[in-house]
């Protein structure tokens, strides 16, 4: 998923390739400098050291939600920390997670989609109770078509359920009834896939003559070989796709980038140094 280091990649490749202004006289030497993405482990990480000195321990479900749902392991750090510290050591619950994520503001959660998306998510996590379609959108500040327009893309990777009640986050309330039967997304489930995932993502976003047809751009990555990861670059779905593969901690390969900070250096045989 595209987060905040991904949109500021290229321009760090630039400025260490081609740095504004260079010393009189500097010696002449250049550094190889690795460049890589934010990934799984980087938020398992971060989630283990915090949790870690508050006697708390992270699930795999804990960390594919902040790494779906946080625009960096930073950020989702900073939502740990407004946790407080236990006497004995278990494991983080989702209704406690559900309160981390809900000091974050808007703009730090699901960056990677339109910032919209971001502020409703926020206000769900924020409430105390199912909300009416009125009342998200006035407390979100978006319009009521805005979240329906993002509703059925948010239901089918079962980040919020929708009923005669209203809407409402996939993750505990903080109630005794649901810290006892705790509720998240099944998405995160070890049995799902990014084929199932893709599969009802593009259900909601396909016609039917599209989605059953193995030659369009999109509903061909369902067709054998099925090949879902085909889609996490595609410019309209690609980043929901790739909300999908970190809820279901799909791995998928980065483009990793060693740069050269300096100038090209000449190369010389040892047979012209003078001794």
């Amino acid at each position: 998923m595209e987060t905040t280091s991904t949109r500021l990649r290229p321009k760090l490749e630039q400025s260490l390739e081609t740095p504004a202004a260079l010393a009189e006289d500097a010696p002449e030497f250049a550094v190889h400098v690795s460049l890589s993405t934010v990934d799984r482990t980087d938020y398992a990480t971060a989630t283990t050291q915090i949790l870690q000195s508050k006697n708390l321990r992270p699930t795999r479900e804990i960390v594919s939600l902040l790494h779906a749902l946080t625009s960096s392991p930073y950020a989702a750090a900073r939502a740990l920390q407004q946790l407080a510290d236990e006497d004995e050591r278990r494991e983080l619950r989702p209704d406690e997670l559900r309160y981390a994520l809900g000091t974050l503001e808007p703009d730090q959660l699901l960056s990677a989609l339109p910032p919209t998306v971001g502020r409703i998510v926020q206000t769900l996590l924020t409430a105390e109770s199912r909300l009416s379609q009125r009342e998200l959108a006035d407390r979100a500040d978006v319009s009521t078509r805005t979240i329906r327009n993002y509703r059925d893309r948010l239901e089918a990777l079962a980040l919020i359920r929708v009923d005669e009640n209203g809407y409402r986050l996939a993750l505990s309330f903080q109630t005794a009834t649901e810290r006892h039967d705790p509720v998240a997304p099944a998405v995160l489930e070890e049995s799902q896939t990014l084929l199932d995932a893709a599969d009802t993502l593009l259900e909601t976003i396909l016609p039917p003559d599209r989605y059953g047809d193995p030659d369009d751009p999109l509903g061909k990555a369902l067709f054998w070989p099925p090949n879902p990861s085909r889609l996490l670059e595609h410019p309209t779905v690609g980043s929901w796709m790739r909300l999908a593969a970190t809820l279901t901690a799909t791995e998928f390969i980065e483009d990793n980038q060693d740069v050269q900070m300096g100038s090209p250096l000449e190369q010389h045989s040892l047979s012209h140094i003078t001794p």
